[in-house]
């Protein structure tokens, strides 16, 4: 009798293993964003991203008639947080899915976490080439990699402007290390090309020391100057840069090309070139409308491109429980994600997890009553760009 229990008991264990644990009230998912620290303004943007999306999912019916519930964990923009928060949500929160992180730094250190307990994690916003080689079967993003974006800025600077002499000005991580060492890499295989000096800057940097690298290249009288770094650090270059009179082209990567910080430095930001991924709020597709409206509603403001990747995120990771909560089941469906429609414009997900998004480049063009107002990049700015340099040489 008791070896018959035994036996019965082995049987019920392996079906719910095969059922993916169909017992689950709930569609459990986690979150590893920096909602303090240097990247909190990026973070809490992509969570309030997430909340929206989560209440989309449960008013049309959750998945298969489940809601889906979030947990939210502070990386603090720090591996090691970010690794415990890995652990606390699979182990105690028993979450099959994980949106994050944020920066490139935590996710690649949870890269090796997602292969051991195989619960995939899908980056909202992380885009170091390094993931593309480091990341493995669990990893994913929603974000396109630097490479795809260097490739965009440097055929714009160098190949439509034909700018021959920059400075690049990138921070001190993997996102400014990645995206401003393939541009690099891109102009030294240019012919004529000058970088009289690259210059990094530490995460912590003060007003001061941006001053003292705006003087720096105003000495070194570069053609263009390339900022590499997030919202709120470029911003104070940009005011630092404005402040000193340099006379450079100013060209800022997506990251560092948040509309509200750029608007947050008035005048310094009219001239401004800079690469914006492909979300456009004011797109009237009702996918978009419902998420920028609840977005406007429940965050008090519109929503960026961030949080246009953060929505997607949660959504992809929501629709892989579509046929069951088995792990196995989950990791297929993410690989098999091509096509999808997300408000930050279409995602396939290739071999390594990544997608193909192109971003488009932009230049403000003036400051009016406290708004910015900025278009694409015009054939005629290009005309003019290239005639002025061209007239330096």
């Amino acid at each position: 009798m008791k070896k018959l229990l035994v036996f019965i008991g082995l049987i019920a264990v392996s079906m719910m293993m095969m059922t993916g644990c169909s017992g689950e009230k709930t569609i459990k998912i986690g979150a590893i964003l920096p909602l303090s620290g240097p990247l909190a303004s990026i973070g809490k943007d992509i969570q309030c991203a997430i909340k929206v999306g989560v209440k989309h999912l449960n008013a049309n019916g959750g998945i298969r008639n489940k809601q889906v519930v979030v947990f939210f964990e502070d990386s603090l923009g720090l591996p090691d947080k970010g690794k415990e928060a890995y652990i606390r949500l699979v182990r105690e929160k028993g979450v099959h899915v994980i949106v994050g992180a944020v920066s490139s730094e935590v996710t690649l250190s949870l890269a090796p976490l997602a292969l051991k307990y195989e619960v995939p994690i899908i980056s909202p916003t992380s885009s170091s080439p390094r993931l593309t080689k480091q990341g493995n079967d669990y990893t994913f993003r929603v974000y396109p990699s630097d490479t795809i974006e260097a490739r965009r800025i440097s055929d714009t600077m160098f190949n439509q402007l034909y700018i021959r002499k920059f400075v690049p000005i990138a921070i001190k991580n993997e996102y400014g290390y990645g995206i401003s060492n393939e541009i690099i890499r891109i102009a030294r295989g240019t012919q004529a090309m000058n970088i009289p000096e690259v210059i990094r800057y530490s995460p912590d940097s003060t007003y001061e020391d941006f001053l003292a690298i705006a003087e720096k290249v105003k000495v070194l009288d570069p053609e263009a100057v390339l900022i590499a770094g997030y919202p709120e650090d470029s911003a104070q270059l940009l005011k630092a840069l404005y402040e000193v009179k340099t006379k450079a082209y100013i060209f800022i990567t997506s990251s560092g090309s948040r509309e509200d910080f750029l608007k947050s430095t008035g005048e310094a930001a009219v001239g401004v070139i800079y690469a914006k991924a492909p979300f456009n709020p004011k797109a009237t597709d009702e996918k978009t409308r419902s998420f920028v409206g609840d977005y406007v509603d429940i965050c008090g403001k519109t929503p960026g491109v961030y949080a246009a990747h953060g929505y997607d995120a949660i959504t992809i990771a929501a629709k892989a429980f579509s046929k069951s909560n088995r792990p196995d089941d989950i990791l297929r469906r993410l690989q098999q994600v091509k096509a999808f429609k997300g408000v930050s414009g279409g995602i396939t997900f290739d071999r390594y997890g990544d997608v193909v998004q192109y971003p488009k480049i932009f230049r403000v063009r003036s400051f009016e009553n406290g708004e910015l107002k900025y278009t694409l990049l015009t054939d005629e700015d290009k005309a003019q760009i290239k005639d002025s340099v061209l007239k330096v040489k």
